[in-house]
């Protein structure tokens, strides 16, 4: 299930142009109930010793200008925000808590909620979809005794590879059961007009990439794609997608 969030402001909402973690902070405090709160804030659902959060957000959409000397970006009035869940209960309570406020803060920002529409698609068969964040694939490899974190394009194999095993990993931690048909598969709509994208986030550098993907797969893992993004680092606002109209 997903949330479509319109936000108003007075001025213009100003943030640093790699904004991600105070969005991040911005849906945590959403939350509201403590307990569940801190589920997520400790990992949330666990399997084979990695955790899921079970969600992902898009970047912000409107009209906006970058302030490149500053490092900021302004959005002009409305902007827009999906926040997507595998987990009901997630939205529940981000529905609840906001609709409660009056208004809020993102960074030094004072916000306020126009409309919440939320949403549950049911995905089957072949889909073309595009990033409303970029989709983050990497593995940590050892080099002269030395880890480094190794980025993967679409074009490579291991990107299909990871983002399945990234799937299954998931269904196990959220169901506690192994996906009965695990197929799942992804591929560039046109190499040509992928774009990477590089983002800092709390000042760690992360490589992903934006554009269209047909995905295809069991029913289960593809509703779980949608649900709580592709690739990894989902909860850090990566790998949001949306299903292109036909």
């Amino acid at each position: 299930m997903r949330a479509y969030i319109t936000l108003e402001f007075k001025n213009l909402l100003v943030l640093p142009i790699h904004y991600n973690h105070i969005v991040q902070a911005v849906i945590l405090k959403w939350i509201g109930d403590e307990n569940y709160s801190k589920f997520i804030h400790d990992g949330g659902y666990t399997y084979n010793k990695r955790n899921y959060k079970m969600y992902t957000f898009s970047r912000l959409q409107g009209k906006f200008s970058f302030d490149r000397i500053n490092k900021t970006i302004s959005y002009l009035s409305p902007a827009n925000l999906v926040l997507s869940t595998a987990d009901d209960k997630f939205l529940e309570y981000v529905v609840n808590n906001v609709i409660s406020k009056d208004s809020f803060r993102i960074g030094n920002n004072e916000v306020y909620v126009k409309e919440i529409r939320c949403v549950s698609n049911d995905i089957e068969g072949k889909n073309v979809v595009y990033t409303k964040s970029p989709i983050v694939v990497y593995s940590t490899v050892e080099i002269n005794g030395r880890k480094k974190t190794y980025y993967y394009n679409p074009k490579e194999k291991e990107f299909e590879e990871l983002i399945r095993n990234n799937l299954i990993n998931k269904y196990n931690a959220l169901y506690n059961e192994k996906p009965l048909d695990d197929e799942f598969h992804i591929k560039a709509i046109d190499n040509f007009r992928l774009k990477e994208n590089i983002d800092l986030y709390k000042g760690i550098v992360i490589k992903g990439w934006t554009g269209e993907f047909e995905i295809d797969g069991a029913k289960k893992l593809l509703n779980l794609a949608y649900d709580t993004g592709l690739g990894s680092k989902n909860s850090q606002g990566f790998g949001c997608i949306e299903i292109k109209a036909q």
